[in-house]
């Protein structure tokens, strides 16, 4: 697959071809931002348009057989509309959850990368 969206796409392309784990099959991706546009001005009452960055993510998970979780803090309430809108855009996703489960890599545009036990 070419890089279409740059070096952070070419970084996550050749982590999941290359390096990923595949323990437990399951990836987890944020929602907000990863997925979807998000605008902090909306809070959490807003679902953005698709991100074609974070399709292409999904895809390529999908097509490396893993469950693809989405991480959010939006409350549970809301989780069944967030699944049936990420599924209208064509992403496809397994769940929702704002529970942080078992998987061998998240991926988040907040997150900084501590090597495990900080070695």
């Amino acid at each position: 697959m070419k890089a279409p969206f740059g070096e952070k796409w070419q970084d996550v392309l050749s982590f999941v071809e290359t390096a990923m784990p595949n323990e437990l099959m399951v990836a987890c991706v944020d929602l907000d931002s990863v997925l979807l546009y998000h605008d902090p001005e909306d809070g959490i009452s807003r679902l953005g348009p698709a991100l074609p960055p974070g399709r292409l993510l999904v895809n390529l998970l999908k097509l490396h057989k893993y469950q693809v979780w989405v991480l959010t803090s939006r409350p549970a309430e809301q989780h069944v509309g967030i699944l049936k809108h990420l599924q209208w855009l064509g992403f496809d996703v397994d769940c929702v959850t704002n529970i942080k489960p078992p998987a061998d890599a998240y991926f988040d545009d907040k997150a900084f990368r501590i090597a495990k036990n900080w070695q």
